[in-house]
This record gives C-alpha cells, structure tokens and sequence, in this order.
C-alpha cells in the first residue's frame, strides 16, 4: 500500500465516529427542515424519502432507508475521502463546500432522472434544498472537525 492510502486509511479511522454522527444528525435536521421550513417557503412538505422511494423500491419506508443511509453512510464517508483535506477553510466551511457538489448533483442529475426536474422546477423549493444542504455541511463539517 502506498503512503497515500495508508494515510488515508488512518484518518478515516480516526474521523469515522465523528462524521457517522455528524452524518446522522445533519440528515435528521435536513429531513425537519423538509417538514417545517418548507411549508413557510413552498406552501407544502418536502420529503426527500418521498422522491427517493421510486429508486429503492417504492415504498416511503425503502426511500427513508435511502435517505438515512445515504446521509448517514455514503456522504460522510465521501466527505472523509474526498473532501476533508482537501477543501479550505474551517471545518464547517469545507463542509458547506462538499454539500454544495451534492446539491448540484441532486439538482442537475439525479432530481431530473426520477422526474423532479431541474432544480425541482421551483426555485423556492430549489431553495429549500440548497438551504438543507449547507445545514447538513455545517453539521457534518463541525462535527469532522480540524483535519491535519
């Protein structure tokens, strides 16, 4: 193994409690924020399970899954890999930065393959989801914290 992956290997280890829980709690706020503050911007909920039920099976029970794993597995760990030692600033700002490539991802490619269209053909509802992912970067940057 070359030095390059060992280290990485050790700060995964290092940082892995941290960004799962900071993964949990930033996809749990997410998911508030989809109830609450989106019926003041949207007149209505956001349910992100909702959107992905259709790719994971169907049922809201599957696309809860797929939204808490994604959120609580599959970012922080890409955040780890990917982004925490790499991206500038305070922790809470790289996180805010690896969300922002999500977001745009979800919103250029994923949202219009499962029929939401462009940035879910609403601006205030793209909105909504932009605001949800800078908070769950904040949260899961903070809770990472420094990296060497």
């Amino acid at each position: 193994m070359n030095t390059y992956s060992t280290d990485t290997a050790t700060f995964i280890k290092h940082h892995l409690l941290k960004a799962l829980l900071g993964g949990f709690a930033g996809t749990l706020v997410f998911t508030l924020m989809g109830k609450f503050i989106a019926p003041l911007m949207t007149g209505h909920v956001m349910d992100v399970a909702a959107l992905l039920a259709p790719l994971f099976g169907g049922s809201h029970l599957d696309g809860i899954i797929a939204h808490f794993a994604l959120g609580t597995l599959a970012f922080p760990l890409a955040y780890l890999i990917l982004a925490a030692r790499r991206l500038p600033g305070p922790a809470p700002l790289r996180g805010m930065i690896f969300l922002l490539f999500v977001y745009l991802f979800a919103m250029t490619v994923v949202m219009p393959l499962i029929g939401q269209g462009l940035f879910l053909n609403s601006a205030p509802k793209a909105m909504v989801a932009l605001m949800g992912h800078m908070v769950f970067g904040i949260i899961l940057g903070s809770a990472v914290g420094k990296v060497q």
